[in-house]
């Protein structure tokens, strides 16, 4: 395995297509196919699913977009280093997420762990939850910043809560509901609701898309994969969203209501047991410190899951 067969590998990873990876890299599409089928006999697996038609990655190419990525970050890095001996060693701080929405709280926390630690280069992730606990366990990641699970999910890794949020509902200014300042789910009637992916949503609110789903008809839903493109269709008016009250895009479109009868998920940071990294330890305080002084919560205790 070489550099030029990862490089291969993550230009067509982005672009799903031969022809336009082999133009970026300035090559011949066979030197990338080539490049590609020699990957995947080393690594014994198939990393592209392809046709006349179409490139797509497979699972195990997805997985391994991720140890590509590190591994060629981890080269640059090292000729960096050889290219000027006197630089500062450079930290990594890898936070994962499921969203970028969830880590819009992080300037603050971040502007002063930049200044307890100046060669700290944080890098962010977003990944299923599945694929950040994997991560996370494999040390690829420092921490996860998510909601709550169910215990007993996963060992070696402790949670700590940060702030606890209720669930809102979102919905078009001008709506017939955005008059309200509190709806209960009878209110509903026939709207039609947009939820958000079951792999990306917190228990609480896939319970309650649990309960709403079985009363409407499948043309009454939409689902969406973020918090940001459920406020893209709620602004669209494909419907009314429901999601965890926390660093929700602003937008003068919107109504945020209060939904009665939701109880508040937890939201913090998942993170090793037994992880004695210093940044780590810094990060989690000034993290509980910034939420708090923002007026979104206070540390918990911490709970090992």
């Amino acid at each position: 395995m070489n550099t030029f067969q990862l490089t291969c590998f993550m230009t067509v990873a982005e672009t799903l297509n031969f022809a336009r990876a082999a133009e970026r890299l300035n090559i011949t599409q066979p030197a990338v196919t080539h490049q590609i089928r020699s990957l995947e006999e080393e690594l014994e697996v198939k990393l592209f699913k392809r046709t006349t038609r179409l490139v797509e990655l497979t699972p195990s190419g997805y997985l391994f977009i991720n140890d590509a990525r590190s591994i060629l970050e981890t080269a640059v890095r090292a000729k960096k280093r050889f290219e000027d001996p006197e630089q500062q060693e450079l930290t990594e701080f890898r936070i994962g997420s499921q969203s970028h929405t969830y880590l819009m709280g992080l300037p603050p926390a971040l502007r002063r762990l930049r200044q307890l630690h100046p060669a700290v280069h944080p890098r962010f992730q977003t990944e299923p939850i599945p694929v950040l606990r994997r991560l996370l366990q494999e040390e690829t990641l420092d921490a996860v910043m998510d909601f709550k699970e169910e215990e007993g999910e996963k060992k070696g890794v402790v949670y700590r809560e940060l702030v606890k949020v209720p669930v809102v509902c979102l919905c078009p200014v001008g709506h017939c509901l955005a008059e309200k300042k509190t709806i209960c789910l009878d209110d509903l009637g026939e709207e039609k609701l947009i939820f958000s992916s079951p792999v990306r949503s917190p228990v609480a609110v896939a319970r309650l898309q649990g309960e709403l789903i079985g009363k409407k008809p499948l043309s009454h839903i939409y689902i969406a994969n973020s918090p940001e493109t459920a406020a893209i269709l709620t602004v669209a008016g494909y419907g009314i969203s429901f999601l965890p009250d926390l660093f929700l895009p602003e937008n003068p479109a919107l109504a945020k209501l209060a939904l009665e009868g939701t109880v508040e998920v937890s939201f913090g940071v998942y993170y090793r047991i037994g992880d004695g990294n210093p940044i780590l330890k810094d990060y989690l305080k000034i993290m509980a410190e910034s939420l708090e002084s923002a007026g979104l919560g206070k540390m918990r205790q911490e709970t090992a899951v």
